[in-house]
């Protein structure tokens, strides 16, 4: 084979795959307090709860329901400490929610502090349930279940919401501007709580014509928007019925004024038909005037009021960016290609967009999305200012992830521009878990380096490692060139993540259409995280993400010589396993063997609790050797000792170490399961669990890889929303880069349920700019 000979990349690798049953390990230990203890600590708190709650005016709280507080340490925040017989044994306390509770710990041998956190459950009740509670205390501790006694002695804290917990993100500068108050539901008070909330502000001289809702269920939460002030935020802090508020400003739209429009573009390609692989861009409609754009866009105004030229100028930029890219590469005598796509428009912003909160955009999004059903891949670069905050979950991200998981689609999310300023995290919806968040870099004397402006990372729980790529949308000293809506011009622009993301929409696009829909919305996620180009070592950074954007569509769907990708798609219960083959010839006996694999997940979201924001995950284990397993015998001194056996080459010795007392662990080897009994803090804190999207790489000889497997893990939690069924896809690249033999037809001969997958476009467009200029 050719050294540049690329082959399609193959997928159905579940088809080696098989069930597999796991003994579940139990590595709690009991509450270090005793029942009695926990007891007298608990009817202190619910005596001071008790006073609070009375000394509340009626103006702060509804006139039959309360919410109240339970504080768990960090030891109790897995889902397998939930305090199921403090809720389920008792209808008086509603467990409605639940976020983290930030404390700070002293290392003493490292002199040191480290955030931890406990949790914290939002919990409604009346004034009757807490008497209740406290009656069950003082029974007799012989007449109450265990588990009832074992969950108090869980409990850290009973207590009220403090005021610096509801109001967030208000920095010294505010004034005045649109809020996002977030209400608590109700069962009894659900149809006052409305109301009362109204009354409350409108007391404290809030104009209440300013004001919108959205609920989206019985016992989900509520989300608010309105005009307030210092004097209306004051007034709300305190409000037991709010869970947060916080600012919510709409992001600046990047300034065209400080782009050039100058005569000169490239040739006009001959029209001969639209692609039928259509995306949507959702932004503030689009200018007719170029045919090099005019003929390949479909317009929608999905809001009512007139097109504003600003919203029109950048929706034009946006799409433009997304039909052919960064046009450096052409010069005024080259003829473009067709595009390789057809973008439907979107309009969702208009002069009656005054001073807006974005709820109306969200509404037609959610109206977009259903009825558009031949559109799988959407891009968002619009969207509120200001960094994301662990609670709440905006309503943005919140309708996003739910549309994605709901209908099947991708979006693309540029993560913002305010990299420069002192809140630089990204901005919301680009911290969705169930899409792409797109970062910029620019060009700096020929080298790739991140755009100073472009917003970054981490994300939220359930996907911190945002943005997920980056893609070229230049800076000042190298401006991003684009086919602009005026014919024969193109425009420089100084740059904005706005022009990065519908690249990767694009990118997206392509893979789906291309291969006729074999490749879908998850799997698309997959594999433009998966081929980017990566930054240093391969490790994520909170500014350039899993890395660039590809150049090129065939160099994601191609092997390179010496290797092969393989694509795994699956579907698991809740709580179950299942054993994947990695495809392997032992035909290699020296030499380096890369492996590379990324996992994603596409979960259900639970806004009622932003620390459990995903609801199901997978775990993916990677063992080199399926036969190779560890053999452990307890010394007298309590101290384990250990060999490994390959049981397949060596069955007499595994035999002889089992008739001397050894015990044989229930799995093979793994190079990536996770340290004996870590804690759920330390998992997240080092991105094991819970997050849709994870990217791992090693190298190793050769001679250490026999039949080697995957087992992944399907795990789920939280009590409100529930996937009963866990749907994830994992990509695969193999290279033996020093390997004597061909290791593509290898595994196509070998392993004959694996097939190729054939891409159908015939007219790509470079999706990305990425070469020293």
């Amino acid at each position: 084979m050719n050294n540049n000979e690329r082959r399609p990349i193959l997928y159905k690798g579940e088809a080696y795959s098989t069930s597999i049953d796991k003994a579940k390990s139990m590595r709690s230990k009991p509450p270090a307090v005793s029942y009695e203890e926990a007891r007298l600590k608990i009817l202190h708190d619910i005596g001071n709860v008790n006073k609070n709650l009375q000394d509340v005016p009626t103006d702060l709280r509804l006139p039959n329901e309360a919410i109240v507080c339970l504080r768990v340490q960090k030891e109790y925040v897995a889902k397998t400490w939930y305090p199921e017989a403090i809720f389920s044994q008792s209808s008086d306390l509603q467990e409605i929610g639940s976020r983290m509770w930030k404390q700070d710990e002293v290392l003493p041998e490292k002199n040191t502090q480290q955030q931890e956190y406990g949790r914290l459950y939002f919990v409604r009740t009346t004034d009757q349930g807490i008497l209740n509670l406290e009656k069950k205390l003082n029974k007799k501790e012989s007449d109450l279940y265990e588990n009832f006694k074992l969950d108090i002695r869980k409990i850290s804290t009973l207590d009220l919401i403090s005021a610096d917990e509801q109001v967030l993100g208000f920095d010294s500068e505010w004034e005045t501007g649109r809020v996002e108050a977030i209400l608590h539901p109700f069962y009894l008070d659900r149809s006052l709580a409305l109301s009362h909330f109204k009354k409350l502000i409108s007391n404290a001289n809030s104009d209440t014509n300013s004001i919108n809702v959205k609920q989206y269920d019985e016992d989900g939460l509520t989300f608010i928007s309105f005009i307030g002030n210092r004097n209306i935020i004051k007034a709300l802090r305190g409000y037991n019925p709010l869970r947060t508020i916080h600012p919510l400003m709409f992001r600046n739209i990047p300034d065209i004024t400080r782009s050039s429009v100058k005569s000169g573009s490239p040739i006009t390609p001959t029209f001969t038909k639209k692609s039928p692989i259509i995306a949507g861009v959702i932004d503030g409609g689009y200018t007719t005037g170029n045919p090099c754009l005019d003929k390949y866009v479909e317009v929608v105004d999905c809001v009512p009021g007139k097109p504003l030229s600003k919203f029109q100028d950048h929706g034009s930029m946006v799409t433009s960016a997304a039909l052919f890219g960064p046009i450096h590469e052409f010069s005024n005598t080259d003829t473009l290609p067709e595009p390789a796509i057809t973008i439907r428009n979107f309009r969702v912003l208009s002069e009656d967009t005054k001073d807006p909160d974005l709820y109306c955009v969200i509404d037609a999004i959610e109206e977009i999305v259903p009825k558009n059903t031949d559109i799988q891949c959407y891009n968002i670069s619009i969207g509120p200012c200001g960094p994301v905050l662990d609670d709440p979950i905006s309503r943005f991200t919140l309708a996003c992830d739910t549309l994605s998981k709901k209908h099947n689609v991708l979006f693309h999310v540029a993560v913002g521009n305010d990299g420069k300023e002192r809140y630089n995290r990204i901005q919301s919806p680009s911290d969705i878990v169930n899409g792409i968040s797109v970062g910029a870099y620019t060009i700096n004397k020929g080298n790739i380096e991140p755009a100073d402006y472009s917003c970054e990372g981490p994300g939220r729980e359930g996907n911190k490692m945002k943005p997920d790529i980056v893609g070229f949308a230049g800076c000042e000293k190298f401006p991003l060139q684009l086919i602009t809506s005026q014919s024969n011009h193109r425009t420089y622009i100084d740059g904005g993540t706005s022009f990065a993301s519908p690249q990767s929409l694009s990118f997206s696009a392509q893979l789906i259409g291309g291969s006729k829909g074999v490749i879908n919305p998850l799997s698309a996620r997959l594999l433009t995280v998966h081929s980017a180009k990566g930054n240093k070592k391969n490790k994520h950074c909170n500014k350039m993400g899993h890395g660039i954007l590809p150049n090129d569509i065939d160099e994601v769907m191609s092997c390179i010589n010496k290797s092969y990708t393989l694509i795994y798609e699956g579907e698991l219960q809740n709580g179950t396993y299942r054993q994947y083959s990695i495809p392997w010839v032992n035909e290699f006996d020296k030499g380096m063997v890369n492996l590379r694999w990324t996992v994603a997940v596409l979960s259900a979201v639970d806004p009622n609790s932003p620390e459990d924001y995903t609801s199901s995950s997978v775990e993916v284990n990677f063992y080199p050797n399926s036969s190779k397993y560890q053999f452990s015998l307890e010394l007298p001194n309590g101290k384990p000792q250990t060999q490994f056996v390959d049981i397949d080459e060596e069955p007499t010795r595994a035999k002889a170490l089992l008739d001397s007392g050894w015990k044989q662990s229930k799995t093979p080897k793994s190079d990536t399961a996770s340290k004996p009994y870590a804690s759920e803090n330390e998992l997240r804190r080092d991105y094991l669990k819970w997050d849709t999207m994870d990217v791992r790489e090693m190298s190793k000889n050769v001679k250490g890889i026999k039949e080697p497997i995957f087992h992944v893990h399907a795990i789920g939690r939280g009590k409100r929303i529930k996937d009963s069924k866990v749907k994830f896809a994992i990509a695969l690249t193999v290279e033996v880069p020093k390997g004597p033999v061909d290791i593509y037809q290898k595994i196509r001969a070998k392993y004959e349920a694996l097939l190729p997958i054939r891409m159908d476009i015939q007219n790509v467009i470079p999706v990305n700019s990425n070469k020293k200029i």
